[in-house]
């Protein structure tokens, strides 16, 4: 038995070399990824950035919501990473497949496990072996006593790769399942400061609508008064009846409007209706003071979102089953080992003269399972070229996001400017009539007329701001974030 021993163990060091043999295939990438263009062009004749400018655009700030310059704006959004329910609850699905990861790996490794028992029989001598040999030629009844403490190990070796491919297939989906958690965190900051600013706008267009309010009334005084006179027509008093009463009409629904903006806001920041008003001040106002963004951003910033992320991870995983089905179809070498002691009396349980011992090993081959193991692997080269359409398809959906947000985001800001062009023109007209007012040369009615005028200037102003934001913001959910530039800001009497 001795000799043997040496023969036993070099047979076992061969097998542990050849095993971790991987039957995973090896998959080009995605044609997608291969035919990404270089660069994303903002605007006609932008050009692609210098190595240095594009190695600095890949870095992404760990707090680009800071770039609004509104320190209100960074308390929300800090509360709601903190507060949030379905971050929350992302992150518990996080935790989940980071033990999953865990069940997966753990075959890698030999399992223990120890057993204490005791056993006593009392049977009559006819029965059982004692009847077959003639159990009434000795005693009328046998009892036992038995006790043991035994030590078991099993193993499995993995000569094909299929625990290792189930362990990358898991660790794999624990780094998709965390680029989700990325993506709902950038969903929820992108909400954030969506509905806050929304809020900003709407209750800048309910000041400015009860201001509108108010000058119709005057209006409609005068005009009342000079239709008594004689000066003016019924026309002109149910012309400005009816823009007052229009006016007074929306101002509800923009108060519903301001109302739910608020409450979405509560619930971003995991709190009730209500409970929003201790994190903002008594006025809002627009204060963006936003970098710009450089042109020709390199287009594997992509790379960086994580959904982008996610689905390569995803493909990786299914890629990696299609190792494990095959290795299932393989035979498959089993250890098992059991030591330890056995007596029949308690006290001696820990002589060493009571151990025992044996030892198995346990080859498994499939040889017949009407055709499941090979379903199985068709079954995974099908979930893996699903994963890689699904992957191709997130990949072009992000650069087109990434193109048309970039698009829009420039659109937007030479809307901005018009508007702001028409308020300037606006306070112009407005000045012009209050100065002749003034003088006694103007009428009440045309300074009232230019007021107002100027007034729904300003809302269309305010509703330019939140559009130049929402574009911001497609635009950072499109890149996954942001970018660092050591450019100036933008000018921010854009926003004023």
């Amino acid at each position: 038995m001795t000799r043997l021993r040496p023969c036993l163990y070099g047979v076992l060091a061969c097998l542990l070399a050849v095993a971790g043999c991987s039957l995973t295939p090896s998959m080009p990438a995605p044609e997608a990824e291969q035919d990404l263009p270089g660069t994303f062009a903002s605007a006609p004749g932008d050009t692609t950035l210098p190595s240095a400018a594009a190695d600095t655009a890949r870095m992404e700030s760990q707090r680009w919501w800071t770039a609004f310059g509104d320190s209100t704006l960074t308390t929300l959004v800090d509360t709601a990473l903190a507060e949030n329910f379905d971050l929350r609850a992302a992150e518990a699905r996080v935790e989940e497949l980071a033990a999953q990861f865990r069940i997966a790996r753990a075959p890698l490794f030999p399992s223990a496990t120890a057993n204490g028992q005791g056993n006593y029989q009392n049977q009559p001598a006819n029965t059982g072996i004692g009847g077959a040999i003639g159990g009434g030629q000795g005693p009328d009844r046998f009892e036992f006593t038995d006790y043991q403490a035994t030590l078991g190990l099993s193993y499995e070796l993995d000569f094909w790769g299929r625990v290792r491919s189930q362990r990358k297939a898991a660790l794999n989906q624990y780094f998709a399942t965390a680029a989700d958690l990325q993506t709902a965190r950038i969903s929820v900051i992108s909400q954030t400061i969506s509905t806050y600013f929304q809020a900003v706008s709407l209750q800048r267009q309910v000041q400015l609508g009860r201001r509108t309010v108010g000058l119709l009334e005057q209006r409609l005084d005068i005009t009342e008064d000079r239709y008594a006179q004689g000066i003016a027509s019924s026309f002109q008093v149910y012309s400005v009846q009816q823009s007052l009463e229009g006016a007074r009409a929306e101002q509800p629904q923009l108060e519903n409007q301001l109302y739910e903006a608020r409450s979405q806001l509560s619930v971003l920041l995991g709190r009730f209706a209500g409970q929003e008003r201790a994190l903002l001040p008594d006025s809002l106002s627009f204060a963006l003071d936003l970098s710009p963004v450089p042109a020709g951003l390199p287009s594997d910033l992509l790379m960086r979102r994580p959904d982008v992320r996610a689905g390569a991870r995803r493909l990786e995983a299914a890629r990696q089953q299609i190792g494990v089905a095959r290795a299932e179809m393989l035979p498959s070498l089993s250890l098992t080992g059991t030591g330890g002691t056995q007596s029949s009396a308690l006290s001696s349980l820990i002589d060493l003269d009571q151990r025992f011992a044996n030892f198995a090993a346990q080859l498994t081959a499939p040889l017949f399972q009407g055709g499941r193991l090979r379903a199985n692997l068709d079954a995974a080269e099908a979930r893996y070229q699903q994963q890689a359409a699904t992957y191709q398809q997130t990949v072009l959906t992000a650069f087109r996001e990434v193109k048309a947000a970039l698009v829009a985001y420039e659109k937007q800001k030479q809307r901005l400017r018009d508007v702001r062009q028409q308020v300037a023109t606006a306070r112009d007209a407005y000045r012009t009539q209050r100065d002749r007012y003034e003088g006694g040369v103007g009428d009440v009615v045309a300074l009232l007329d230019a007021e107002r005028g100027l007034l729904q200037a300003r809302t269309r102003r305010a509703a330019a701001q939140l559009a130049v934001v929402n574009a911001r913001l497609a635009l950072h959910r499109a890149l996954g974030g942001t970018w660092t530039d050591d450019a100036e800001a933008e000018d921010p009497r854009l926003f004023q």
